[in-house]
């Protein structure tokens, strides 16, 4: 059953999230196909499969939500960062075996730095107080815990985080490899950004030493 509406312009929009995760289908696609684990068009293939209802349900706002959608909403964006965490550690393994030469390896692993981002974003922002649509609706999911806890929240008011706040914070994450003006609050979140600044941590390690022993 769909959760009581309010006033459109109270939720937040679809195209943020949707624009940038088709970003990361066309990062996949171009990866090459010496790091690819799997065959290059299937995470978008099967991406936009199950984005497909998501959009149709809410095309331009997320004013609506069900069960299913929440679970597939839910599904789709840690399904996105378990398929990213294979291509890390592939990424890894191809740096630090030097089986891949020249400047290829360097852009596959700043696509799969990217791509981390922008999954790490979605679980974020799905996760966060019950996700987008329960953010802005008294009365849904309203025993979710807080997450994150953003500047804007100190004064009390009614403010809202959106798809951007969350991806700022997954890009800072990675690389400052820890909090900026944003707090995590559960523990879940804090195991969530240990993981992430890790791998940031490492990849970045990785294709500077490597870019170096290109340059020398």
């Amino acid at each position: 059953m769909a959760k009581p509406k309010a006033p459109e312009k109270h939720f937040e929009h679809r195209w943020p999230m949707l624009i940038t995760t088709l970003g990361a289908f066309a990062l996949y696609l171009l990866l090459p196909a010496e790091i690819s684990f799997f065959p290059g068009w299937l995470v978008p293939v099967i991406g936009l499969v199950v984005l497909a209802p998501l959009v149709f349900m809410n095309p331009r706002r997320i004013h609506r939500e069900t069960v299913w959608s929440r679970w597939i909403a839910t599904g789709f964006a840690i399904a996105l960062a378990l398929v990213n965490q294979v291509y890390v550690v592939v990424i890894v393994t191809r740096l630090v075996d030097g089986q891949i030469k020249g400047p290829t390896i360097l852009l596959a692993a700043f696509a799969v730095w990217i791509t981390n981002v922008i999954a790490f974003t979605l679980v974020y922002w799905e996760l966060d107080q019950g996700g987008p649509y329960a953010r802005r609706i008294e009365g849904v999911r309203d025993d979710a815990p807080q997450d994150f806890r953003f500047p804007q929240q100190e004064d009390g008011s009614a403010w809202n985080p959106v798809f951007f706040d969350y991806a700022f914070f997954s890009l800072s994450n990675m690389m400052a490899f820890s909090p900026t003006d944003t707090m995590p609050l559960t523990l879940r979140a804090k195991g969530l950004m240990a993981y992430q600044a890790l791998t940031g941590f490492v990849l970045l390690a990785l294709v500077i030493s490597r870019a170096v022993n290109i340059l020398t």
